[in-house]
């Protein structure tokens, strides 16, 4: 499929081209998203579904359709509040997912606090998560603030901006 955004019939400055809510929505191929894994042991087919948190390079969200086939676009909400399932590593510098915290997804679509291993930013915890300890991680679901930002201290810095 083609790039939805290109149109060179269209190429006027100042036209609006998002699709509602101010361009919050985008439409992403459905083989650029990294997302949960769901491979369908029947087809083994491993498609994003409505609902799923997304990554496409730096950008992030939320999947607004199911794909039924590779080269399917995508309708992916940028901003908002959502209940998403994360993890808490208990590997952050504070223990527990505070609110307000910020949150990343890795390349297999999970979020989670731990920065080092993730693939972009998320957005920001908006309930907590107690610190598993020395257990293993634990995983709930939170409302999750979404939002796609320019991550200027992940690229510049070995350590996050709070130091480790």
């Amino acid at each position: 499929m083609a790039n939805p955004y290109t149109n060179p019939y269209e190429a006027i400055a100042g036209r609006e081209i998002s699709s509602t809510f101010e361009g919050r929505h985008v439409n992403i191929e459905e083989t650029r998203l990294r997302h949960p894994d769901h491979t369908d042991p029947v087809t083994g087919d491993d498609f994003v579904r409505k609902g799923d948190p997304v990554a496409f390079f730096d950008g992030v969200g939320v999947a607004l359709k199911t794909a039924t086939a590779l080269t399917d676009s995508i309708p992916v909400d940028t901003e908002g509040v959502w209940r998403l399932s994360v993890t808490n590593t208990g590997i952050n510098t504070f223990g527990d997912i505070t609110v307000g915290q910020v949150l990343y997804i890795d390349a297999f679509g999970v979020i989670y606090d731990e920065w080092s291993t993730s693939y972009a930013i998320f957005g920001y915890a908006l309930e907590p998560i107690a610190d598993p300890g020395q257990g293993a991680p634990i995983t709930q679901v939170i409302a999750v603030k979404v939002h796609w930002m320019w991550p200027w201290w992940y690229y510049t810095s070995s350590a996050p901006p709070w130091g480790v």
